[in-house]
């Protein structure tokens, strides 16, 4: 046999082929028909959407931002309790997520990104863990902070064991209590594992389609407010992309981010501490270039005409924005200085604080909308004497 017919017949791991397929397929249609024949009782969609949300936590509290990229810290307790929530999700064990997720990010979009969107959607979404990599590529790596931490160490010995017993011996126990336990391991166990792994995988394949790249236009990843309400807050990825150390996925006030409410109410008990996070003026600023950006790919597609109409408007609001960026961030600095100087519970100096951040934000929204209104005519090829001077 040659090492071509090897090679082809070694491409996927057909384990995992079986297994992913199964899942679903029991998960839908096994439920649907079990649905069809015995009815629905109040017990079992309860315990799908609370599984659903207890194995997503654990994924995106636990193994996403807690592990695997460290932006926030907890006690061991909070640890252990978001390794076997995450289990339950089978999705690998924590030093194997957390080793293909840092190097997602370290080596985006490269030929040694696990799970590139230049491979295509098939290979973002499953394809990468279906298919024989090289044992190179498969190696655990850059996860040596974790694996002191006992709540790993445990996981890594019986990863497979609290998956199946947490994951699907106990709904279908609960089941037996309402002398339904078939319907409580379908709905618990299959179709809620069936959601949860897909809803993951489209963190890695269509926020890379879908939505806005608002902090980083060059960048593949995407914005997606749909993706996020099945994914707890996850389908910001542009933005996290930019800031991955950031808690929060979704910074807005009112983002879909039920991951980031929970770390942060924790924290004013004192469970959880350390949350990073990333100055409101550097946000505004990766999205002021983020524009930038944008009106260039604009301009390079524009007519003669419109370039010349409206680039010294652009390059005026630009210079302008430039200045107060600076502005802010010198008033950070000398707020930083009274925070090192014990100043910084002064009400009267918070109060300064507040309306300068809220001058500067202001001023930079309204720049903001004039770029937008700039960048919208472009597209259409439109002159707005308006907006000339």
């Amino acid at each position: 046999m040659s090492d071509i017919q090897i090679n082809k017949q070694r491409k996927y791991n057909w384990n995992m082929v079986v297994i992913l397929t199964l899942i679903p397929l029991i998960g839908v249609f096994g439920t649907g028909i079990y649905v069809y024949y015995n009815g629905i009782v109040w017990q079992e969609p309860v315990m799908m959407f609370i599984y659903w949300f207890l194995s997503g936590m654990g994924i995106t509290m636990g193994y996403h931002r807690l592990f695997s990229h460290k932006a926030y810290k907890t006690n061991s307790f909070v640890e252990w309790v978001l390794m076997i929530f995450g289990s339950t999700a089978l999705e690998n064990t924590i030093l194997k997520w957390s080793s293909d997720h840092r190097l997602h990010h370290t080596k985006a979009e490269t030929e040694d990104d696990p799970y590139s969107i230049t491979q295509g959607f098939w290979h973002a979404h499953i394809g990468w863990i279906v298919k024989n990599a090289p044992d190179d590529k498969t190696k655990v790596r850059g996860v040596k902070d974790l694996q002191k931490k006992s709540a790993v160490k445990f996981q890594n010995k019986y990863y497979y064991h609290i998956g199946i017993i947490v994951g699907f011996i106990i709904p279908m126990a609960i089941g037996f209590i309402y002398g339904r336990p078939l319907g409580a391991l379908l709905w618990a166990g299959f179709l809620r594992l069936a959601i949860v792994h897909h809803a993951t995988f489209f963190i890695n394949s269509l926020c890379h389609y879908v939505g806005r790249r608002t902090y980083d236009f060059k960048s593949t990843a995407r914005d997606s407010w749909i993706v996020s309400w099945f994914t707890f807050g996850e389908g910001y990825h542009n933005y996290h992309h930019k800031f991955q150390w950031d808690y929060r996925n979704g910074v807005k006030w009112f983002a879909y981010d039920p991951s980031k409410w929970i770390i942060n109410g924790l924290s004013y008990f004192g469970i959880t501490y350390d949350l990073k996070k990333v100055k409101e003026h550097v946000i505004m600023q990766n999205h002021f270039n983020s524009i930038r950006t944008q009106l260039t790919e604009k301009f390079n597609k524009s007519t003669k005409s419109c370039k010349v109409f409206y680039q010294s408007k652009v390059d005026r609001l630009h210079q302008k924005a430039d200045s107060l960026f600076i502005s802010w961030d010198e008033m950070e600095l000398r707020y930083n200085n009274m925070v090192e100087n014990g100043k910084a519970k002064n009400r009267t100096l918070l109060k300064e604080l507040k309306n300068e951040r809220r001058q500067y934000r202001a001023q930079l929204n309204k720049i903001k909308r004039n770029l937008n209104t700039i960048m919208f005519d472009i597209q259409k090829n439109r002159l707005r004497p308006e907006l000339s001077a």
